[in-house]
């Protein structure tokens, strides 16, 4: 009987995550169309991420076995998101950095101009993922127009980077007329990316180095 009521709330949970995942996508079209602003975007996007992160989470604790210490001891493991930048390849410039992003072009310069390549030969790109100290690494997500880089303490998950790709995405598609260019007007730009730094870093950089 448990068992029966957990697999009705996890596929209630998923049926929700539907449910916001499509307002989501309802939600950009409308930004690429012009009939919502900028700001009315920021706060709609916030508080639909935000269910979809209480959605996520109600199903990642129905999935993980062996209850609270288990998920206690992967949180205190897992990786936590310090900074990240958005570059646009095609003006070759940062469009915008956003929590504590301190890492050095000439340091994150090779891939990106690596990935330039690529994309202008239409080649597919996977991500990348660079340990660049001890507790630090890099994550380049490539998209259509841009690359977001992440920097984390502590290796990100699977679920960690599957993360900023639907954030990426979202950005991608929300701004995609503006990227087309060769020049970008940061200012006039949807950033699904501050949900992240709002919420994500709230919840995720609370740790001590461990």
């Amino acid at each position: 009987m448990v068992g029966m009521m957990e697999s009705d709330s996890s596929a209630r949970l998923r049926q929700l995550r539907a449910q916001i995942e499509a307002k989501i996508g309802n939600l950009l079209i409308e930004f690429a169309e012009g009939r919502i602003s900028r700001e009315q975007f920021q706060v709609i996007y916030a508080r639909y991420d935000s269910q979809l992160l209480a959605a996520q989470k109600g199903l990642d604790f129905a999935d993980v076995s062996g209850g609270i210490d288990t998920i206690h001891v992967r949180a205190v493991h897992m990786g936590k998101a310090l900074g990240l930048a958005i570059y646009h390849h095609r003006s070759g410039r940062l469009l915008d950095t956003l929590g504590a992003f301190d890492v050095p072009m000439a340091r994150i310069a090779p891939i990106l101009n690596d990935f330039s390549r690529l994309m202008e030969s239409k080649r597919l790109i996977d991500r990348c993922i660079e340990r660049i100290s001890d507790r630090a690494w890099l994550l380049f997500a490539p998209g259509e127009y841009t690359t977001v880089i992440t920097i984390f303490h502590n290796e990100p998950s699977g679920m960690q980077i599957r993360e900023i790709e639907r954030l990426h995405h979202d950005f991608e598609i929300a701004n995609e007329a503006s990227l087309m260019g060769s020049q970008v007007d940061p200012t006039r730009l949807a950033y699904p990316f501050h949900v992240f730094i709002q919420q994500k870093l709230k919840h995720m950089n609370g740790a001590d180095d461990d």
